[in-house]
């Protein structure tokens, strides 16, 4: 890659279009199970810059939309990945996790004071807009490149699980649309995922496992009998659900304590996480729960398997004295990608040629959590996450600095002229 090249790249890319990108994709919803709308406009703005569009329809409400600039030899093929789904529904499902749903219009994307607002506007539409805008300079410059560049926005990577009754495709994230995008024809030599990262680059992320933990009691009416002839303890599902959750509460301190994992990177901290609890009938509290059951979260870290933290769970139910199931109805491994560094070291050098400073150094919020990057470390593509960073404004709105998407879309534009220039190997 020549500087005059680079610089020819640079100078296609525009803070206000950014930004006016940045708000039209926050302007279509997209929760998850329902990208179909942001991925046709995605799509139709692929086409409109002359970039290759390919539609992969996952179900009539879910796509990939993915842009491909065709390298002209036999190069090296990087894919840069982001999602379109959002961390809130925007709906009044939201409820579910908010105290105070803020008015519709605040979800609605926003520029102004240097930033863009809105509901995904961080996490992570603003990141879907900087490799869209820098894989739009690198057509419109002309820039020679020898593999491929693939612009892949996918569906479904939101922490969103089937479980009980909620099994529609609402609740398929975490891999849903990278699994299907890589098993059906589109794959790379090297991936970079821009989830949020604030700038990081990270190369190893934790997995996840989730469980189902159930008691039991005896459900018959409260009133009518003395505590001494029926005890509550004995009959109420939820007073022994009070002892698993003691249990598993002790144990998740020394589960987080012997699990944190010495990335090369910085420590990548496991997490377990008691997300919910539903028990009884709320139209019938004058009886006793016959069941109580709990949704916990573990975040793994690397090389630790699912089904050892199944096992580690059962050891402290089992101690309990109480009749109890387990049910594990989520487990994705974490991974550390071990033939990644090339791609690191060019985001690397990228960020000090175009700041003069080196990359953040991740926090454990960019770390220690779960994302794409696995899938592709998972299928044998060595892979890294280099993201922006934003936060939220309201309870469900997001803010991102424009600055911020600028400087990521002109590092993803730089590492893409590099990478897409390497000669292929031979076997």
């Amino acid at each position: 890659m020549s500087q005059q090249q680079q610089a020819e790249v640079i100078k296609r890319i525009d803070r206000d279009e950014l930004a006016a990108l940045t708000k039209d994709l926050v302007d279509i919803p997209s929760p998850t199970g329902s990208e179909k709308a942001l991925g046709e406009f995605i799509l139709n703005w692929l086409t409109r810059h002359d970039i290759k569009s390919v539609r992969q329809e996952i179900n009539p409400e879910r796509l990939n939309a993915v842009g491909i600039i065709e390298g002209g030899a036999n190069g090296v093929s990087l894919m840069i990945n982001g999602h379109m789904d959002t961390s809130y529904t925007g709906t009044a499902e939201d409820a579910m996790f908010c105290r105070t749903l803020e008015p519709d219009d605040e979800l609605k994307g926003v520029v102004r004071d240097g930033k863009v607002f809105g509901l995904g506007a961080s996490n992570m539409k603003s990141g879907l807009a900087a490799f869209m805008i820098a894989g739009k300079a690198i057509r419109e410059s002309r820039a020679a490149l020898k593999g491929d560049l693939i612009l892949a926005a996918v569906a479904g990577e939101i922490s969103r699980t089937p479980i009980g009754p909620y099994q529609s495709e609402a609740y398929r994230g975490e891999g849903t649309g990278t699994i299907h995008l890589l098993t059906h024809g589109i794959q790379s030599d090297y991936a970079i995922v821009a989830d949020r990262s604030g700038h990081s680059i990270v190369w190893a992320q934790n997995g996840v496992a989730q469980f189902k933990i159930s008691a039991f009691g005896d459900p018959h009416a409260a009133w009518g009998v003395t505590r001494e002839e029926k005890p509550p303890e004995a009959s109420s599902a939820i007073l022994k659900m009070i002892k698993v959750l003691q249990a598993i509460d002790g144990w998740a301190g020394e589960f987080e304590r012997a699990h944190v994992y010495a990335s090369p990177h910085g420590p990548l901290v496991p997490k377990v996480n008691i997300g919910s609890i539903q028990g009884g009938a709320p139209f019938r509290p004058n009886y006793y729960p016959g069941v109580c059951s709990i949704y916990v979260d573990v975040r793994t870290p690397p090389e630790l398997r699912p089904v050892q933290v199944q096992r580690e769970l059962k050891a402290v139910l089992a101690k309990l004295g109480i009749e109890y199931e387990i049910e594990m109805y989520a487990s994705k491994m974490g991974y550390e990608a071990k033939t990644v560094g090339a791609v690191t070291q060019v985001l690397e050098d990228s960020y000090q040629s175009l700041f003069g400073k080196k990359t953040p150094t991740p926090t454990g919020v960019h770390a220690s959590i779960w994302t794409d990057t696995n899938i592709y470390n998972e299928m044998g593509i060595p892979a890294c996450k280099f993201g922006l960073g934003g936060g939220r404004w309201k309870f469900r709105s997001e803010q991102i600095d424009i600055e911020d998407i600028y400087q990521a879309a002109q590092v993803y534009a730089c590492a893409a002229l590099e990478i897409c220039n390497w000669d292929k190997p031979q076997d």
